[in-house]
């Protein structure tokens, strides 16, 4: 078990991922959303400390669409039971931008402008995703790791976070679970990659997700 956090300054944010979590695909925004954009930045990276806690577990896939993970048996579905075959071990996950960071992310949402709003809420997006990317290539040396896969995505039923997060010790990162199964801070994350010697990492096949409200989803 290891949890480690950091900061992020405003000039190391990307801002193309930024733009590809407002749903922008390859493109950059009129310039008018972009000096906003920076502004939400200069405000609200100050109050980030991004968090994530791993733990390296024993891992299997026992049928096509269920696994277990440290002696727990989930059912994360057939998309992503496809791209396990070879698993072994897996690393557990639970990354957030923090409590700061939410704090300040309903401060800018209560002054009622949408357009902050929504870009407010694609940083935090950035910053979660960023602790995962963080922990990869924290992890990637010597290892054969999969694409990370949480619960809520690619058919997952988002109810076993339930059953996930006693995986870790209670409110890991500062991380607690509704009884609707989402996490407090909004912006977190939980997740896994599969390991294994034999396991052949592939990309999402977007195409075949029924999840049309998933910012990543690319489309045809």
């Amino acid at each position: 078990m290891k949890e480690v956090e950091f900061t992020i300054a405003p000039e190391e944010l990307s801002r193309q991922s930024v733009w590809f979590a407002m749903g922008y695909r390859g493109s950059t925004p009129e310039q008018r959303i972009c000096d906003m954009a920076e502004e939400v930045i200069d405000a609200l990276l100050p109050a980030a400390v991004v968090k994530y806690m791993y733990r390296l577990v024993p891992a299997s896939k026992i049928s096509p669409t269920a696994i277990t993970l440290g002696g727990t048996v989930f059912n994360p579905g057939g998309i992503i039971g496809s791209y396990l075959d070879g698993m072994t071990d897996a690393c557990i996950f639970i990354g957030t931008a923090g409590r700061e960071f939410d704090a300040k992310l309903k401060e800018i949402n209560s002054e009622g402008d949408i357009v902050t709003d929504f870009i407010a809420d694609s940083i935090g997006t950035v910053l979660a995703e960023l602790a995962v990317d963080r922990l990869e290539r924290d992890l990637r040396p010597g290892l054969n790791l999969s694409m990370p896969y949480s619960p809520g995505y690619c058919g997952w039923d988002i109810r076993e976070q339930q059953s996930f997060f006693p995986l870790f010790p209670p409110e890991p990162c500062g991380v607690t679970l509704t009884a609707s199964s989402l996490m407090q801070p909004e912006k977190s994350v939980s997740g896994f990659f599969a390991m294994g010697e034999k396991l052949i990492r592939q990309p999402y096949h977007c195409e075949i997700c029924k999840n049309s409200k998933c910012y990543k989803r690319r489309k045809g």
